[in-house]
């Protein structure tokens, strides 16, 4: 059997049983100049197997009063591009595909329906960045930035494993939060010889976009790619709450997002985050601009009884002098979903993703030299 739709819903649907049939008439109306179909695929068992997830959905539709129900069969869907302008060939690759992996044709049934669509424009407007998450031993944050990237934003996310010395094809680049190597000797101090650490050097000074949070700014210290220091919080304490912090520097490809003088709240867990340089890189600092955030009241006044462990300055969060390296203290991947509470720190990600976008520069595969 096959089935044609309606030049208004400019869909073709076949089914497994479907016999060969020219398309060249129906496909002269649906692929336009780019020659890009969708293909959305359904796959179900036959009838006659078992399907026990079908029966539990319908002894559960049947106890919650729906009596009239029967036959459930729980099935897959699924999307497919085909960037192809040979009528036939695209139908043709798209039942390959069903009958070669995607449908068990021994025990399962499939049907497909394909629709023109325009991938030019479709990847212009969801265009996917690739961020690498560096995994060193004792990282604790890696997921939290992953999800934010993958789950809530739609990117591509590539797991780095501290061995790593090559880089290939990645737009931004994270070290999370955690305790790398049980913050043993300094926090990041046995981490910056990581050999991953020569290849973000190299990623970094070639422009490339690099944030460390929390325990991936101290890394970043330690390995010298910010200025700085850090030293243990000045009440000796370990520091697990949300604070409030003061965007000082809304022009940076971290910060875009975020209005000048904007006041977030965002959680911080750390004992090490007291910030400290000699006071002339921190004059430096100042007149660049690199202090990006500062620790705050919640109605935006800079005060020491707002520092929440003595970094100088009240400094949470600064930049390099080039722009592309970004340490902070606070957890944005902590406070980036509605769930959590509030979201402020999601527009980090977004201004990360958002500087990307109008970057064109394109960096080739990074070593360690």
């Amino acid at each position: 059997m096959k089935t044609l739709g309606a030049r208004s819903t400019r869909t073709i649907t076949r089914c497994s049983s479907d016999a060969r049939a020219p398309l060249a008439d129906i496909f002269s109306i649906l692929v336009g100049k780019e020659g890009a179909v969708k293909a959305r695929i359904h796959v179900t068992l036959k009838q006659g197997i078992l399907d026990p997830q079908g029966k539990a959905i319908e002894h559960a539709l049947d106890s919650l009063g729906f009596k009239n129900v029967g036959n459930v069969r729980v099935g897959k869907y699924m999307e497919v591009d085909v960037n192809e302008t040979d009528k036939v060939k695209a139908d043709a690759a798209v039942k390959a595909m069903c009958e070669k992996l995607l449908a068990n044709t021994i025990v399962e049934e499939y049907r497909y329906e394909l629709t023109a669509c325009n991938v030019k424009r479709e990847t212009k407007r969801l265009r996917i960045m690739k961020i690498g998450v560096v995994v060193f031993p004792g990282s604790n944050c890696d997921h939290d930035c992953q999800h934010v990237f993958k789950d809530v934003l739609g990117q591509y996310v590539e797991m780095i494993w501290h061995k790593e010395t090559l880089l290939a094809g990645l737009d931004a680049i994270v070290l999370p939060g955690g305790f790398s190597y049980g913050d043993y000797l300094r926090t990041g101090a046995i981490a910056r010889f990581s050999p991953v650490m020569g290849a973000v050097k190299e990623f970094a000074k070639k422009g490339g976009m690099v944030l460390g949070i929390c325990n991936g700014f101290q890394i970043l210290l330690e390995a010298g790619l910010l200025p700085g220091v850090m030293l243990r919080n000045k009440s000796l304490y370990f520091i697990c709450k949300d604070v409030s912090v003061k965007v000082e520097n809304a022009a940076t490809a971290f910060t875009g997002a975020f209005q000048s003088g904007q006041v977030l709240k965002i959680p911080i867990a750390h004992a090490d985050g007291n910030y400290y340089t000699d006071p002339v890189t921190l004059a430096a600092m100042q007149a660049n601009a690199q202090i990006v955030l500062r620790y705050c009241t919640p109605d935006g006044k800079v005060t020491p009884e707002a520092n929440p462990n003595g970094s100088l300055d009240n400094i949470a969060g600064i930049v390099n002098a080039e722009g592309n390296v970004m340490g902070m203290m606070p957890h944005p991947e902590r406070c980036a979903e509605a769930v959590l509470g509030h979201e402020d720190g999601k527009l980090f990600f977004l201004s990360m993703l958002e500087s990307l976008k109008g970057n064109k520069k394109q960096l080739k595969m990074v070593g360690a030299g």
